[in-house]
């Protein structure tokens, strides 16, 4: 029997000892955050949900490497990160094309009675931003993704990206800046109509 209650380290273990029911937990438990993570890292939802996928086999796969040295969602977040960055080379996404976000939302807690006008300017916002992290450097903009977006400590993205903390936050604020310069111009435009 499934239980919904014991954490990640203990779902891990139980994994490892050859019970792929607990996987599904931890499935559940980061499917959401995991594609939000790709989804933002590679703009095209269908993209991201088919590296979900491929994220979550090579989890499962390669459980039996996780030491527990970290979270087991950092842990994830690098695989999501790796193979995010292999489908972004694949298929040069930041030069390519941009998915636009009609008719496709985020996975997360959506309200039902929202203001449409909001709305749209939410999702208006949302695609500019999208916009600008595709065309950053992918390093860049996984960083601002990672700890702007996702709110991931600094020493956990140290340990995804696989560098010191004090090159996180160098990076993060050159991406910062770079991120600002790409939308000031759009909000400056904004401003001036209004």
């Amino acid at each position: 029997m499934l239980v919904e209650s014991i954490g990640d380290a203990e779902c891990v273990k139980r994994v490892q000892r050859g019970d792929a029911d607990s996987f599904e937990v931890l499935v559940r438990r980061h499917q959401k955050a995991t594609f939000n993570l790709l989804y933002r890292l590679l703009g095209d939802y269908e993209e991201a949900a088919e590296v979900a996928q491929e994220v979550f086999l090579s989890a499962f796969k390669s459980i039996h490497q996780f030491r527990g040295d970290a979270n087991f969602s950092t842990w994830l977040y690098r695989i999501a990160f790796n193979h995010a960055s292999t489908r972004r080379k694949s298929l040069q996404l930041a030069q390519q094309r941009h998915v636009p976000l009609d008719g496709t939302e985020l996975i997360g807690d959506g309200d039902a009675f929202a203001d449409p006008e909001k709305t749209a300017q939410e999702r208006e916002t949302q695609q500019r931003v999208q916009r600008a992290l595709n065309s950053l450097h992918k390093d860049d903009a996984a960083i601002i993704i990672l700890r702007d977006l996702r709110d991931t400590p600094y020493e956990e993205v140290a340990q995804m990206l696989e560098i010191p903390v004090g090159t996180v936050k160098s990076r993060l604020h050159r991406a910062r800046r770079a991120l600002k310069e790409l939308l000031a111009p759009q909000y400056c435009l904004k401003r001036k109509a209004s």
